[in-house]
């Protein structure tokens, strides 16, 4: 194959260079459009990371400043090209224009780096979901220029406040319904931009949760997308039918049904089978990149309107170079998430797995302190709520003592943030074993004893009225 120049403009690199070798105090102007990779040649490149250095520290920009940063670096020749670069200068009237030309240049190389990788892949005849995910990087990387300087005038703001004012409501909400029409009433269903982060510790109902909402926004007719990374889509189908016939989820898996039960089972799934809720199959890849690529092609093939993944903990990325580094990967996927939840204006529900932290506590419901160790997920995200079953802990001390135990069935939704209404716990009802959420009797909620107003990100127990 022919060799190809990668696209750069010599004259436009060294012109900006003497711009702001010669008059420093406008580096203000191209320093967000502009890094070192935007220049092609290497002498320009390395000079303008110097200029750079000096400049983000404070100091003049000058030629013995310059001298005092390349001589450690052994790179004493460059002085030579700072002196042709300052002999150059003519006029500073262009200088953002041709910073924005040389920032379109780097990311056409980039552009360029990555399509020949991918024509490599093809030769090589690697894997159509490896070459697949280099296509979605090379658009990342498109997209990646789109650097916004334009402002949002308050009149376009007033436009988007009155279409989200008047948008249409279905039984009072705006967004996906949850199924719960006490949830609704807090959220107002799943909105567009919602990141919601769903924390609890194990058997607390995560995956009930992740379940039971995302079966029901199914079957009221959003498209819907449920990521399990612990549990095969027919354990998950097995829990939602679990729901709908009043069947144990573990006797439809065990084979444990009678036949009239088993008829009442082919029956429900009859019924279910249209509904737009799409699984992921988890034994492929739990990867970050491919999980994203997949809502990508499901949001284009089947007009996704909500994604849910169980659980995030559990997602992995090959592009985090020490994988060991637990923080940096969920701050890498959430980072990547968030990204996917912008673009495709769908809220994204994700289930996390809390640390120990609360179980040496007295109340051992979590509060948010607990979700610090898990990177970016709380910064990100719209709403945290975190599951709470006393049920649980009960269980296993009647257990220990030997005596029967009843369940209350309650679940508790402690809203720890909660950018756009209250804060505190909801009392619901949670059957585990049926797979089943719903309200208590009365819509008027009796909390449990102890609970108090208070700040919720210090453990508060809010009720909400």
């Amino acid at each position: 194959m022919e060799q190809i120049i990668p696209p750069h403009a010599t004259e436009i690199e060294k012109d900006v260079l003497s711009v702001i070798c010669n008059r420093p105090e406008l580096v203000y102007q191209v320093e967000d459009l502009l890094d070192e990779n935007c220049f092609y040649q290497p002498d320009y490149k390395f000079l303008f990371s110097v200029v750079m250095e000096i400049h983000t520290s404070g100091a003049v920009v000058s030629q013995s400043a310059i001298l005092h940063r390349i001589i450690p670096s052994g790179r004493q020749d460059i002085l030579g090209t700072y002196q042709e670069i300052k002999r150059t200068f003519s006029s500073e009237k262009f200088l953002v224009k041709n910073a924005e030309i040389l920032a379109e240049y780097s990311t056409k190389r980039a552009l360029l780096t990555k399509a020949l990788e991918i024509l490599q892949m093809i030769q090589r005849n690697d894997d159509i979901d490896e070459i697949e995910n280099e296509v979605t990087e090379a658009s990342t990387i498109a997209l990646s220029r789109n650097k916004n300087t334009e402002a949002i005038s308050m009149d376009e703001a007033l436009e988007g406040m009155f279409d989200l004012m008047n948008r249409e409501q279905t039984n009072g909400i705006t967004g996906i319904p949850t199924g719960l029409p006490m949830l609704d009433k807090i959220t107002g269903g799943w909105e567009f931009d919602d990141k919601v982060i769903f924390a609890a510790r194990p058997g607390m109902g995560k995956t009930v949760a992740a379940t039971f909402h995302s079966f029901y926004g199914a079957m009221v007719g959003y498209p819907t997308a449920l990521i399990s990374l612990e549990v095969r889509p027919a354990k998950l189908v097995a829990r939602m039918m679990s729901n709908t016939s009043g069947f144990n989820s573990s006797d439809i898996t065990k084979g444990r049904l009678a036949k009239n039960q088993k008829e009442i089972i082919i029956e429900k799934a009859g019924e279910a089978k249209k509904i737009p809720l799409y699984f992921y199959d988890n034994t492929r890849s739990c990867d970050i990149n491919d999980i994203v690529r997949t809502l990508r092609t499901w949001h284009r093939k089947y007009g996704l309107k909500a994604a849910y993944l169980d659980y995030v903990g559990l997602c992995e990325d090959r592009m985090v170079k020490n994988a060991s580094d637990a923080t940096a990967v969920m701050n890498s996927v959430m980072k990547k998430l968030t990204r996917l939840g912008n673009q495709l204006g769908i809220p994204l529900i994700l289930f996390s797995q809390l640390n120990r932290d609360n179980e040496g506590r007295g109340d051992k419901r979590p509060i948010l302190k607990d979700l610090k160790s898990s990177g970016k997920l709380e910064e990100d995200a719209t709403r945290v709520i975190f599951l709470y079953r006393q049920d649980y802990y009960d269980y296993n001390e009647a257990e220990s003592r030997g005596e029967n135990f009843v369940p209350t069935h309650d679940i508790e939704y402690i809203f720890a943030k909660n950018r756009e209404g209250q804060l505190g716990p909801v009392l619901l009802k949670c059957n585990v074993a049926l797979n089943r959420m719903y309200e208590p009797a009365s819509m008027s909620v009796e909390m449990p004893k102890g609970y108090h107003r208070n700040d919720a990100l210090n453990g508060a127990k809010t009720s909400f009225s």
